[in-house]
């Protein structure tokens, strides 16, 4: 499978990207990727728990809150597992792919996806930094809820892009995730929906995220979505609101894998409702820093 790009990153994107904080890359990989990734997925959700997120020991033992969600991924005691994520029947989603499936290292590391990422933020250089797949059975009438990325992360800056790309074909009408272009260009300090968020409990100072859907029939709110084909991918700001929509196909599968990524502007910006981040428990970032850890972040571009 070729590094190389397919889709050629124009002004048009940059300036869609900069406006709009989303923008959809048509033909951005090979169809050998896609079917990569296919069966790598169809590999890891038939895994028993214990063969699924088999994360290197070391970083258990030095983060104490990492070790307690895997357990609770891994559990099967309905309240455990309510602190790790939103439940819905045939909605599925798996995390931290890169740490223990190989397949989903290589994407990483060896995919086009650090360049397109480079190539529309305007970096000079992009770090991995983490991956989640997601997926809704035929028919699954559970919605993602409205959400933008920011609040959850760790750090702080403009370069912390999310490619979202299906491996099946999404409609607009029926499966897509929606975006409102332009909501990356107001701040939210938004309650976020993490596995420590939920441990802690909103404080009264902090609001949960606006649920966009009483909005729906509104003419001054733009929901956009987009038709996609297998190779196409989404960038989006990580302060762009968006949600999932039910998956209204009556027989195909909505199954998209979301990788996240570090560019020129990031620093460390630890606060304890942020998200678990294997090989960087959240002692270890110094506030203000920018991201040098190789080994866990690698440069997997550069411009």
């Amino acid at each position: 499978m070729k590094r190389k790009l397919l889709a050629q990153i124009t002004d048009a994107h940059r300036d869609t990207y900069r406006r709009d904080g989303v923008v959809l890359i048509e033909g951005a990989f090979e169809p050998p990727w896609i079917e990569f990734l296919r069966v790598a997925w169809e590999r890891i959700r038939r895994l028993p728990p214990e063969q699924t997120y088999t994360l290197p020991e070391a970083f258990l033992a030095q983060d104490p809150a990492l070790r307690e969600e895997i357990s609770a991924i891994r559990s099967e005691h309905a309240a455990s597992r309510q602190l790790y994520t939103e439940q819905a029947e045939g909605f599925v989603r798996c995390k931290y792919m890169r740490w223990w499936a190989p397949e989903f290292h290589r994407f990483a590391l060896e995919s086009p996806a650090a360049e397109i990422i480079g190539r529309v933020i305007g970096a000079r250089e992009i770090r991995f930094f983490l991956d989640a797949i997601f997926m809704k059975e035929p028919n699954c009438s559970a919605r993602t809820y409205w959400h933008a990325d920011q609040p959850a992360w760790p750090v702080r800056g403009e370069h912390v892009p999310t490619m979202w790309m299906p491996l099946y074909p999404v409609s607009a009408r029926l499966s897509s995730l929606e975006y409102l272009p332009g909501s990356h260009k107001t701040s939210d300090h938004s309650w976020p929906n993490t596995f420590n968020a939920k441990k802690i409990g909103r404080p009264a100072d902090r609001s949960e995220f606006f649920d966009w859907e009483t909005r729906r029939s509104d003419p001054d709110v733009h929901f956009l979505a987009f038709d996609m084909q297998p190779g196409d991918a989404v960038i989006l700001h990580p302060a762009m609101w968006h949600g999932g929509g039910a998956n209204l196909h009556p027989s195909q599968h909505r199954v998209a894998l979301s990788t996240r990524w570090f560019g020129d502007d990031v620093r460390w910006d630890p606060r304890p409702e942020c998200i678990n981040i294997p090989g960087m428990p959240m002692a270890a970032m110094e506030r203000g820093r920018p991201v040098t850890q190789d080994e866990i972040f690698p440069v997997v571009w550069r411009g």
